[in-house]
Protein backbone atom coordinates (compact mmCIF):
# COMPACT_ATOMS: atom_id res chain seq x y z
CA UNK A 1 0.00 0.00 0.00
CA UNK A 2 2.91 2.17 -0.49
CA UNK A 3 2.15 3.65 -3.63
CA UNK A 4 1.24 7.44 -3.40
CA UNK A 5 -1.58 8.65 -4.94
CA UNK A 6 0.46 11.21 -7.07
CA UNK A 7 1.95 7.89 -8.29
CA UNK A 8 -1.52 6.67 -8.88
CA UNK A 9 -2.29 9.56 -11.16
CA UNK A 10 0.68 9.40 -13.05
CA UNK A 11 0.05 5.92 -13.99
CA UNK A 12 -3.76 7.18 -15.41
CA UNK A 13 -2.01 9.94 -17.58
CA UNK A 14 -0.58 7.84 -20.46
CA UNK A 15 -4.52 6.69 -20.86
CA UNK A 16 -6.02 10.02 -20.50
CA UNK A 17 -3.24 11.04 -23.11
CA UNK A 18 -4.68 8.22 -25.43
CA UNK A 19 -8.34 9.29 -24.78
CA UNK A 20 -7.27 12.73 -26.13
CA UNK A 21 -5.60 11.50 -29.27
CA UNK A 22 -8.51 9.62 -29.60
CA UNK A 23 -10.73 12.51 -29.66
CA UNK A 24 -8.32 14.69 -31.84
CA UNK A 25 -7.24 12.16 -34.58
CA UNK A 26 -10.43 9.64 -35.00
CA UNK A 27 -13.89 11.48 -36.72
CA UNK A 28 -15.67 7.71 -35.67
CA UNK A 29 -14.99 8.57 -31.79
CA UNK A 30 -16.08 12.39 -32.01
CA UNK A 31 -19.37 10.60 -33.41
CA UNK A 32 -19.59 7.70 -31.36
CA UNK A 33 -18.79 10.03 -27.86
CA UNK A 34 -21.62 12.86 -29.36
CA UNK A 35 -24.11 9.84 -29.62
CA UNK A 36 -22.97 8.32 -26.25
CA UNK A 37 -23.51 11.77 -24.77
CA UNK A 38 -26.99 12.02 -26.22
CA UNK A 39 -28.31 8.71 -25.32
CA UNK A 40 -27.05 9.73 -21.76
CA UNK A 41 -29.52 12.73 -22.22
CA UNK A 42 -32.19 11.01 -23.06
CA UNK A 43 -32.00 8.71 -20.70
CA UNK A 44 -32.88 11.31 -17.91
CA UNK A 45 -35.31 12.90 -20.35
CA UNK A 46 -37.24 9.82 -20.33
CA UNK A 47 -36.18 8.31 -17.25
CA UNK A 48 -35.44 4.77 -17.69
CA UNK A 49 -34.70 2.45 -14.80
CA UNK A 50 -31.35 2.04 -12.38
CA UNK A 51 -31.17 -1.34 -14.76
CA UNK A 52 -31.93 -0.13 -18.06
CA UNK A 53 -29.22 3.30 -17.68
CA UNK A 54 -26.40 0.90 -16.34
CA UNK A 55 -26.91 -1.22 -19.78
CA UNK A 56 -27.07 1.78 -21.87
CA UNK A 57 -23.55 3.14 -19.46
CA UNK A 58 -22.23 -0.20 -20.26
CA UNK A 59 -22.73 -0.18 -23.60
CA UNK A 60 -21.62 2.91 -24.36
CA UNK A 61 -18.32 2.11 -22.62
CA UNK A 62 -18.41 -1.11 -24.92
CA UNK A 63 -18.64 0.67 -28.33
CA UNK A 64 -15.90 3.77 -27.18
CA UNK A 65 -13.34 0.96 -25.84
CA UNK A 66 -13.84 -1.21 -29.13
CA UNK A 67 -13.57 1.60 -31.40
CA UNK A 68 -9.93 2.66 -29.33
CA UNK A 69 -8.64 -0.95 -29.91
CA UNK A 70 -9.64 -1.14 -33.14
CA UNK A 71 -7.61 2.09 -33.84
CA UNK A 72 -4.84 0.56 -31.87
CA UNK A 73 -4.74 -2.18 -34.05
CA UNK A 74 -4.98 0.12 -37.50
CA UNK A 75 -2.06 2.15 -35.75
CA UNK A 76 0.15 -1.27 -34.90
CA UNK A 77 -0.54 -2.36 -38.48
CA UNK A 78 0.58 0.57 -40.17
CA UNK A 79 3.94 1.12 -38.26
CA UNK A 80 4.74 -2.31 -39.49
CA UNK A 81 3.82 -1.78 -43.06
CA UNK A 82 2.48 0.24 -45.20
CA UNK A 83 2.33 -1.56 -48.17
CA UNK A 84 -0.58 -3.68 -49.28
CA UNK A 85 -0.50 -6.74 -47.22
CA UNK A 86 -3.40 -9.74 -47.41
CA UNK A 87 -2.42 -10.10 -43.80
CA UNK A 88 -2.82 -6.78 -42.26
CA UNK A 89 -5.75 -6.41 -44.31
CA UNK A 90 -7.11 -9.19 -42.74
CA UNK A 91 -6.05 -8.01 -39.39
CA UNK A 92 -7.17 -4.69 -39.95
CA UNK A 93 -10.55 -6.27 -41.48
CA UNK A 94 -11.22 -7.91 -38.28
CA UNK A 95 -10.82 -5.30 -35.93
CA UNK A 96 -12.97 -3.29 -38.09
CA UNK A 97 -15.87 -6.51 -37.89
CA UNK A 98 -15.63 -6.25 -33.88
CA UNK A 99 -16.19 -2.49 -33.85
CA UNK A 100 -19.24 -2.99 -36.19
CA UNK A 101 -20.37 -5.83 -34.00
CA UNK A 102 -20.19 -3.94 -31.13
CA UNK A 103 -22.28 -0.90 -32.67
CA UNK A 104 -25.05 -3.54 -34.14
CA UNK A 105 -25.33 -4.58 -30.36
CA UNK A 106 -25.25 -1.18 -29.00
CA UNK A 107 -28.20 0.01 -31.39
CA UNK A 108 -30.41 -2.98 -30.68
CA UNK A 109 -30.30 -2.58 -26.66
CA UNK A 110 -31.21 1.49 -27.37
CA UNK A 111 -33.74 0.53 -30.02
CA UNK A 112 -35.18 -2.20 -27.46
CA UNK A 113 -35.01 0.93 -24.47
CA UNK A 114 -35.86 4.42 -26.53
CA UNK A 115 -38.37 2.89 -29.05
CA UNK A 116 -41.17 1.71 -26.85
CA UNK A 117 -40.57 5.60 -25.19
CA UNK A 118 -40.47 7.26 -28.44
CA UNK A 119 -43.60 5.50 -29.57
CA UNK A 120 -46.05 7.36 -27.27
CA UNK A 121 -44.85 10.20 -29.77
CA UNK A 122 -46.47 8.92 -32.72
Amino acid sequence: MGVSFRKKIQNVRPSWRAIVTLWREEFSFKIQTVCGLIVLVLSFIFQISTTEFLIVVLMIGAVLAVEALNTAIEELCDHVTLDHHPQIGKIKDLGSGAALLIGIAATIVGAVIFIPRLAVFL
